[in-house]
């Protein structure tokens, strides 16, 4: 399904949201634009009438722009419904986006256990032993109290529909919209079934059966919640906000906060979900332990519809496929999802490096790198150097920063990176990850230790393929390292250099045998060595300002995308060639 919504209140721009799977689920932090994104979306297929997508929209807190949206709508509409009908179409039409709050949910757990007794919500119940059925499966137990009236202003509007009846049986008369014939159906079930719109109704407490929800009002939710939308309005007929919904006498007041939520959830599925339904749902998840988080996550994985979701929970990012997150910045969607990008939200989310580690196992391909600036520069070095580069051997792999932390005297080289894979064992038995390449900054590492592909050669201490749980087997994580001090060192062109005015800077500091020259790579061990951040810096970093942190480098990537692209390929080290294949070949 594709989606196109407005700018909304904080990204000014049209977007176009792609959602692939059943699920697409909205990350950020708090006032990132996750909600106004839903709303976006909402107020689109609230205004678009004609449109073939249903939309249901719920949130479990107070959201005061989808509840005036929908109310404004509605009471637009209702005109056509209920007050002066001019328009056939528009007297049949029933609502087809809906918000719903938590003054919805009993009404919309009380209809579920009625009109879908072999439901989610039912199964729920019926787990939990508190709903009777009968020998053929209709719901015994379950009833609805609330308030019901009808003003006097409604009985002078059939008084006048009578009458014009009488003159022209053409009439459109509000006695024949679907709002009255419900209404009246209704009113003779749960108040008088002789009453006759003579007389008003002053606010009465009523019971409803959900036994008798079908032979009442029918089974087409659509028509049933447009009904009750309109009728409970500034609780006109119906009140919905203090109703009471029973189980056996047990209210659902008596559930905790997550199984009122969960209950929720599943009564929206139950009614709602078709091929063509869409859920807004924000952050359905609060109040949810584990167990009903996993449930609420498993539901959706089997709805035919559509759902985008926002979350906040660690839990829930874990447990939702890796393919359907989707990070949310200033209003705007992100198109894709970079494994280190959700591994840095879980970082504010919560503490544990179990949920860190869980969330990776959930990726097919991982490279651990210093930081994106050297994943940067890895691929627009290969997208020139490659002659059929494939930007898909990128696009595939995940890279999650984690530093080498790597010294001669005191640490295994790429231990950080080893201990890394040894945590994600620990905490995945069955990960879905079939790669990881361990990428590590040479520093002052034996060239003699590197292999051409940028293995690293196995020594008594040290494994450069290290196998990985999961099925079937040949799931590896591979140690790597580029063959020069750092990725910086890969940038010493002498053709680019040149034009920036620094080349006899870097000159000065290597012997002759081992100066740049035009259409050469420089693959000697000088160069390779060569300490060039400090002059380098300059030409990529924000503002021209050096002496920042590795992880925190302020750089221009656009800058440096330009710096990169004027360095011949011929001047590019083999080097690049050779690890691009390696990955290339491991995917």
């Amino acid at each position: 399904m594709v989606i196109t919504v407005a700018q909304n209140k904080i990204h000014n721009q049209a977007q176009t949201i792609t959602i692939t799977n059943k699920v697409l689920t909205f990350v950020g932090q708090n006032g990132s634009g996750k909600s106004a994104i839903l709303e976006s979306i909402f107020q689109k297929y609230l205004e678009d009438i004609q449109s073939d997508i249903r939309v249901i929209s719920f949130s479990s807190g107070s959201n005061e722009c989808y509840g005036e949206l929908f109310d404004k709508s509605i009471r637009t509409r209702r005109r056509f419904a209920v007050n002066n009908p001019t328009d056939q179409d528009l007297i049949e039409n029933a609502i087809s986006t809906f918000f719903f709050d938590s003054s919805w949910v009993r009404m919309l757990i009380f209809f579920s256990c009625g009109l879908k007794p072999n439901g989610k919500t039912a199964q729920f119940l019926n787990n939990k032993n508190v709903i009777t059925h009968d020998a053929n499966g209709v719901d015994q137990s379950t009833y609805l109290d609330f308030s019901l009236r009808v003003r006097k202003s409604y009985i002078e509007k059939i008084d006048y529909a009578l009458t014009q009846e009488a003159i022209d049986s053409q009439f459109e008369s509000i006695r024949r919209t679907f709002f009255h014939e419900l209404l009246s159906k209704l009113i003779e079930q749960v108040y008088d079934p002789n009453y006759e719109f003579t007389d008003r109704i002053v606010k009465t407490k009523v019971r409803f059966h959900a036994r008798d929800i079908i032979t009442s009002l029918g089974n087409d939710t659509n028509r049933i919640f447009s009904f009750l939308a309109w009728a409970s309005q500034y609780e006109q007929f119906v009140s919905r906000h203090h109703c009471k919904l029973y189980f056996n006498n047990l209210e659902l007041n008596d559930f905790s906060d997550g199984e009122y939520q969960i209950l929720a959830i599943y009564a929206l599925i139950d009614l709602f979900d078709t091929t063509d339904t869409l859920f807004l749902l924000d952050e359905v998840d609060s109040h949810l332990y584990y167990e009903n988080v996993q449930k609420l996550w498993n539901s959706f994985e089997n709805i035919t519809g559509k759902v985008i979701t926002t979350t906040h929970s660690a839990d829930s990012i874990i447990l939702n496929d890796f393919n359907n997150i989707r990070l949310v910045n200033n209003g705007e969607v992100a198109p894709t999802l970079l494994a280190d990008t959700i591994l840095n939200r879980l970082e504010a989310l919560a503490s544990g490096l179990d949920y860190k580690m869980q969330i990776a196992g959930k990726v097919r391909y991982i490279a651990l790198v210093e930081d994106y600036f050297d994943w940067f520069i890895f691929k627009e070095l290969s997208s020139i150097k490659i002659p059929n580069f494939d930007p898909t051997v990128f696009d595939r792999i995940h890279y999650i920063k984690c530093p080498s932390n790597w010294d001669q005297t005191s640490q295994e080289f790429g231990g950080a990176k080893v201990n890394w894979v040894a945590d994600f064992k620990k905490q995945n038995a069955q990960p879905e990850t079939h790669r990881i390449f361990l990428l590590c900054d040479r520093d002052n590492f034996p060239l003699a230790d590197i292999g051409i592909s940028g293995l690293v050669n196995r020594s008594a201490s040290r494994q450069n393929r290290i196998p990985i749980p999961g099925q079937g087997g040949n799931r590896m994580a591979f140690l790597l390292s580029w063959k020069r001090r750092e990725i910086e060192n890969y940038l010493l062109s002498h053709t680019m250099l040149s034009a920036h005015n620094i080349l006899q800077q870097i000159q000065d500091q290597l012997p002759a045998a081992s100066q740049l020259i035009v259409d050469n790579q420089g693959d000697n061990e000088n160069v390779r060595r060569l300490d060039v951040k400090a002059l380098l810096q300059p030409l990529y970093l924000k503002d021209n300002v050096t002496g920042i942190s590795t992880t925190q480098r302020g750089v221009d990537f656009v800058k440096l995308s330009l710096l990169i692209r004027e360095i011949p390929a011929n001047e590019i080290s083999e080097d690049i060639t050779n690890l691009y294949n390696f990955f290339r070949d491991n995917l």
